[in-house]
């Protein structure tokens, strides 16, 4: 019985200090809106860019049936992920860099939680995307997306699994905050183009559009593009996005430092 109650009261007590560490991380993340601005933001402002260039260019495009706001719709969710994703070595280099990871592991809370916060926040910030990008598609550009249900939140699971694991593998791997600066703009700027962003994979040939559809942000914009057009994501794009998720998860893991 005493140990029973031992037990319960240490788990309240560790439920009680992840929440106030979520508190803690969601001020943050609000004063410094560098997540909330890249992750919702700049989605925002590509759908309102894509809207507009349908409004102007209406009907289908080539023999597809879909419009521009339809098939772009999916790629800005991808890439709304892409940038909470990249926004995540922002934060956590900061924390290292300065110290605070290193006190943060040498105290009673496990450093473990310090990930599970940020991890519970970009997800609020991924769902929201989502939320506002097909909403504001739908409601007002008149985007349409015909998606089965399981198929469709599969391939946007796998999509943010993915793309999270690479945040996590770039603040594992990059030492400071100039460094960082640079090397996720870079990402961040190559993932845009392999998205599809810019140039679509279907329009050009071999060995460029095979690099497209297998990177992790062309096979991820594949899969939620077929989910929700199609019914069925390809295997191939789903089977991609899980070796990435695999291998960017392992690197994270392996070479993770708190100082």
């Amino acid at each position: 019985m005493t140990s029973s109650r031992f037990t319960e009261s240490t788990s309240h007590r560790s439920s009680g200090r992840f929440v106030e560490l979520l508190k803690v991380q969601a001020k943050l993340a609000v004063r410094e809106p560098y997540g909330l601005l890249m992750g919702i933001g700049l989605p925002v402002v590509l759908l309102a860019v894509f809207g507009f260039i349908n409004q102007a260019v209406p009907g289908p495009v080539g023999d597809t049936g879909l419009t521009i706001i339809d098939l772009w719709t999916p790629t800005i969710l991808v890439l709304a992920f892409l940038f909470i994703a990249t926004s995540l070595p922002n934060t956590l280099v900061r924390d290292r860099q300065i110290g605070w990871l290193r006190r943060v592991s040498t105290t009673p809370l496990p450093p473990s939680m310090l990930l599970a916060a940020q991890l519970v926040i970009n997800l609020v910030l991924a769902a929201a995307a989502v939320l506002i990008i097909i909403g504001g598609g739908a409601l007002v550009f008149g985007a349409s997306l015909h998606v089965q249900l399981l198929p469709f939140v599969v391939s946007l699971l796998l999509a943010i699994a993915e793309l999270f694991a690479l945040g996590l593998m770039l603040v594992a791997l990059i030492p400071t905050q100039t460094v960082n600066q640079v090397v996720a703009g870079v990402v961040t700027l190559a993932l845009m183009f392999l998205s599809g962003l810019w140039v679509n994979p279907a329009q050009i040939g071999d060995p460029l559009q095979t690099i497209m559809y297998y990177s992790p942000s062309g096979a991820a914009v594949r899969a939620v593009l077929d989910a929700a057009f199609n019914g069925s994501p390809s295997y191939a794009a789903l089977l991609t996005m899980t070796v990435y998720t695999v291998l960017f998860g392992f690197i994270a893991i392996r070479y993770f430092r708190w100082e």
